[in-house]
């Protein structure tokens, strides 16, 4: 009791009276220590648990958006080539109508001179 005196004599009558009521009923507040950092501790992990799920949902989104990113590129660049293929066969489609066209005339004109010459 001797030391305890000694460690309680610096501290003013109010304060000696709450730091020895404090050492007094020890195993209980110690106990409510215990359970005040099982809780905290429990808050800690569930919030770490918490976390760790939302960091896995939100890879697992990343993850699909970037497969549908990829979906999509692929989706431009085959539309892309249809559409190059699209105005090469236009382009050709012109080309063969005015050789068509070219062919009709000539037709026409070489059966034209022979129609206006038997009608003389």
């Amino acid at each position: 009791m001797a030391t305890t005196k000694a460690f309680f004599s610096h501290l003013k009558p109010d304060e000696d009276l709450t730091i020895k009521g404090a050492h007094m009923v020890g195993p209980s507040l110690e106990s409510k220590f215990d359970e005040l950092k099982y809780e905290i501790v429990h808050k800690i992990d569930k919030e770490l648990e918490d976390s760790k799920n939302a960091r896995t949902y939100i890879t697992q989104k990343y993850d699909e958006l970037c497969n549908k990113i990829q979906y999509l590129t692929e989706m431009d660049a085959t539309v892309s080539g249809f559409r190059s293929d699209i105005k090469a066969i236009e382009k050709q489609l012109t080309e063969l109508a005015a050789r068509v066209d070219d062919v009709e005339k000539r037709t026409l004109n070489k059966e034209c001179p022979s129609i206006s010459s038997s009608m003389f």
